[in-house]
Parts: structure tokens; C-alpha cells; sequence
């Protein structure tokens, strides 16, 4: 009996200190959070535990994703730059309209022992391949757009920011 009544005061403990319902809400309704929309060059940081009224934080920062799109008809593509400016963004190419065969991507970095890499493959399917390396000679098996996504490896060290040459060869 006198573990199962500890129990439920310790889950009534944790629900108490974790309610949100006052997140995002100050004196008023009016005052709420919920309409506002961060500006593309800011991010809103809220604190978990104490209310959006007490503490919130504007941090400087870019779109996360770089978003590229090419028609498969216009392959090859050679050197596509695209310049990552932190090691938060990444790079989301769409090859659209592709058809079955071999697709050839290759990724360089202006700076040599940059941090990355082809991290994923989205097929048209939903599904997912990856992670690769700078190179990828990847067999397209269904007509439709591939995604290809560039990002930093969470395994190595090093910086990806700066200039990012792109290929894609059939």
C-alpha cells in the first residue's frame, strides 16, 4: 500500500511542475503567443519551465534549409554553388521528373577539410537511403523526384559553412 500511494503523489508531483497550460500567455488572452510568428532571420526560444512572460530569448539565425529544385531535363548540372552560412542549415535538392537509370552526384566544399556530405537519399516513394559520402552513384529505380539532402556529418568535427559545389551527372 505504501508503494502505489508514492507513486501517485511522485506522478502528481511531476504533472504539477511540467503543466505547460500557461505557456505562451501573459496577463491576458490577448497578450498570447499563439498568433506570432518568428521573423525568417529569428528564432523564439522559450524556456520549458517558466512562462512565456518571464523569459524568452531572440536568437539570430538562418533559414535552416537551403532549398534547391532541378528539372531532370536539364541534366548534367556541373558546379552548383550554394553557400552554407552555420552548421545548422542544410542543403535539400529536388530532382524532379527522374527516370529510372544512374544518377551521379558529387558534392566539394571551398574549403578542403570541410564537414560534409550527402547525408540522404529521399525517393519518390517516401522512403529513405543514405548516409554517403561527398560521391554518390545512386541506382534510380521509380520515375519521380529524388531528395537529395547535404548536411554536416554529427560524427566528424569540423565546420560545413561556406561554399558548396554541386554535380549531378546521369
Amino acid at each position: 500500500m505504501k508503494y502505489p500511494l508514492l507513486f501517485l503523489i511522485s506522478a502528481g508531483w511531476l504533472l504539477g511542475c511540467n503543466n505547460v497550460s500557461n505557456l505562451g500567455k501573459t496577463g491576458s488572452d490577448s497578450d498570447s503567443l499563439a498568433g506570432v510568428t518568428a521573423a525568417r532571420d529569428s528564432i523564439i526560444v522559450l524556456d520549458s519551465i517558466t512562462s512565456a512572460d518571464t523569459i524568452s530569448a531572440v536568437v539570430p539565425g538562418d533559414d535552416p534549409v537551403i532549398q534547391v529544385t532541378v528539372p531532370a531535363e536539364t541534366l548534367p548540372v556541373t558546379r552548383l554553388q550554394r553557400t552554407i552560412t552555420s552548421d545548422m542549415q542544410s542543403i535539400r535538392l529536388s530532382v524532379t521528373d527522374l527516370d529510372v537509370g544512374q544518377l551521379r552526384v558529387s558534392i566539394t566544399h571551398s574549403k578542403p577539410d570541410a564537414n560534409i556530405r550527402i547525408s540522404q537519399v529521399i525517393r519518390p516513394d517516401g522512403s529513405m537511403d543514405g548516409p554517403y559520402g561527398q560521391q554518390l552513384v545512386y541506382d534510380i529505380k521509380q520515375r519521380g523526384t529524388y531528395i537529395i539532402i547535404i548536411n554536416k556529418s554529427n560524427m566528424a568535427s569540423g565546420t560545413q559553412a561556406g561554399d558548396v559545389f554541386i554535380t549531378l551527372e546521369r
